[in-house]
């Protein structure tokens, strides 16, 4: 029985030994087949039938892009790997077009579910041919996407501005079948998709913000209606509450112990005064859903998108968030409060340049201004005129007496004169007055009317922008162009009550925009209120674009 036993084991050994050594002999003689080689071939071969206006049902609308980038390349294929599958620059490219939103971009852009099922599909085809065939047409696809998304980054969703810009749209002059090849030739082809976005400080800021908005707000429809806590303190503090859960800054658990600083949090949020009362505005920020949040901040990435990259030094006004900051070298040197046109008169976006400073302006009344509101006034008190340093100036343009005109007769079929209102401090621009000349005639300027300065909504002007502290803005200015004109010039002519045009050295940019999100350099977003409707605008034409 032992005997019998030790033969058999001897048998195995000698089996298990010819069986490796089998193995061993079946590696070393089977040659190792270059599949993205004859991949590369089927593709090249068959590129007519693979590159067409339509692949998969998904609709291809610039077909020379992909045929110039090919033809650059010499056919060879981006997003395969040596196993004839995504690489892991194909993989990448689906994440990233899964997270659009990051970039404030709609997902329904691009036919992300379509994609990986092709891909899922791809995975599981065992015949060579067949499998060639449908990877050829998602490398395609892919390479189509990658182009559409960087335009989309770089220049912005909408084909057309009309119904939502008075500003010129910078030019796409990016060439991106070139764009591609290069990033592919460098294998650095996601940081280039990246590096499509605007380069602008404001622009990189918020796009930092939004991702990292997205790690913890909630993107939901819902709404909570909360009112005035003069209109009803109780349940003002109560849907308070629900509404600041909503919008993650307080959770169930916590919701009375931590409301207080939430609501302080929120309200320095969404640029508002934070001494955690549920004003008005308070109120309606606080009933504003988490999605219509987001949509707001595409919109202000969208704006973004449309502009030219900045000089280093500019003047910017952002409407919304009653704001003017001083920009040297890239880096803020100033910033001051502004008062701007109301909803009724809007101030306009505009690019141009500071020009002069003027001390001591007269002010010349619009002939809108003169007829609806001076004539008004004038009518109802014959010293109106004279108590507030109007002059009245005639069609000859001699000024006139205002005590010689029966302004009770005088009305806007008949009205012939312009009212100019002489320097000094109850002139309605005040001391001191900022040109960059323009087609509306806007420009910023010192005010007396100070108290509006310290409201969360300062939307009142006729469309020009008060500054507070204008004077500081005019010493800054002066000494910063090295002009012969100082700060000295201009007391020298207010005391002397006459007005002196003062020109800049060098015309700084002055930028006057539309932008309700904004984001600090650590990613921190305020919020302001979309006071002129721009953004429900904006947005309704990018939905209708996206779906």
């Amino acid at each position: 029985m032992k005997k019998t036993l030790n033969i058999l084991v001897i048998c195995v050994l000698v089996m298990l030994t010819s069986c490796a050594e089998k193995t061993q002999t079946k590696n070393i003689e089977i040659p190792k087949s270059d599949y993205r080689a004859d991949f590369n071939q089927f593709f090249a071969s068959n590129r007519n039938s693979i590159i067409t206006d339509k692949i998969n049902e998904i609709r291809v609308d610039s077909l020379q892009w992909l045929e110039t980038l090919y033809k650059n390349v010499n056919y060879s294929t981006l997003w395969v790997s040596d196993s004839i599958t995504l690489n892991k620059d194909g993989s990448k490219l689906l994440e990233a077009l899964s997270d659009a939103k990051s970039y404030g971009l709609d997902t329904r852009l691009y036919p992300i579910n379509e994609l990986r099922e092709i891909h899922k599909e791809i995975e599981g085809i065992a015949d060579k041919k067949s499998r060639y065939a449908l990877l050829s047409r998602l490398e395609v696809l892919l390479s189509y996407e990658y182009m559409r998304f960087g335009r989309h980054l770089n220049y912005g969703v909408l084909d057309s501005l009309n119904e939502v810009s008075i500003l010129p749209r910078k030019k796409f002059n990016i060439n991106l079948p070139k764009y591609l090849q290069i990033a592919y030739e460098k294998d650095s082809l996601m940081e280039k998709l990246i590096d499509f976005q605007p380069k602008q400080p404001e622009y990189r800021n918020l796009q930092k913000g939004l991702a990292k908005y997205l790690e913890h707000a909630s993107l939901s429809t819902e709404t909570v209606a909360v009112v005035n806590f003069r209109q009803d303190s109780v349940k003002s503090i109560v849907q308070a509450k629900k509404a600041l859960v909503l919008h993650n800054y307080l959770s169930e658990e916590h919701k009375d112990s931590l409301y207080a600083s939430a609501i302080e949090n929120f309200q320095l949020d969404h640029g508002l005064k934070s001494d955690g009362l549920i004003g008005t505005n308070t109120a309606k920020a606080l009933s504003v859903s988490p999605y219509e949040y987001y949509q707001q901040i595409k919109a202000s990435l969208e704006r973004w998108r449309w502009k030219e990259n900045w000089p280093t030094d500019y003047l910017f006004v952002n409407i919304p968030s009653y704001q003017l900051r001083v920009v040297n070298d890239n880096k803020l040197s100033k910033k001051f409060n502004v008062v701007v046109g109301s909803v009724k008169n809007q101030t306009p976006e505009i690019i141009d340049s500071l020009q002069y400073i003027i001390a001591y302006p007269y002010w010349n009344v619009p002939k809108t201004i003169s007829v609806r509101e001076i004539l008004v006034k004038a009518k109802r008190d014959s010293t109106y005129l004279i108590r507030n340093n109007f002059e009245v100036i005639g069609k000859d343009r001699k000024k006139i007496d205002p005590t010689t005109v029966d302004w009770g007769e005088v009305n806007k079929a008949n009205f012939n004169y312009s009212f100019r209102q002489q320097g000094g401090g109850i002139n309605a621009l005040g001391y001191v007055k900022f040109i960059f000349p323009n087609k509306d005639a806007i420009y910023l300027h010192d005010t007396p009317s100070k108290s509006y300065f310290n409201r969360e909504i300062r939307a009142y002007s006729h469309g020009c922008v008060r500054v507070q502290n204008a004077l500081d803005l005019a010493d800054y200015l002066l000494e910063k162009d090295q002009n012969r004109y100082t700060m000295d010039t201009v007391n020298t002519y207010i005391k002397k009550r006459k007005e002196k045009w003062m020109p800049m050295k060098k015309n700084v940019p002055v930028f006057l925009y539309y932008v309700s999100v904004e984001a600090d350099s650590s990613g921190k977003i305020t919020f302001f209120k979309d006071v002129y409707g721009e953004d429900k605008k904006l947005i309704r034409s990018m939905a209708i674009n996206n779906i």
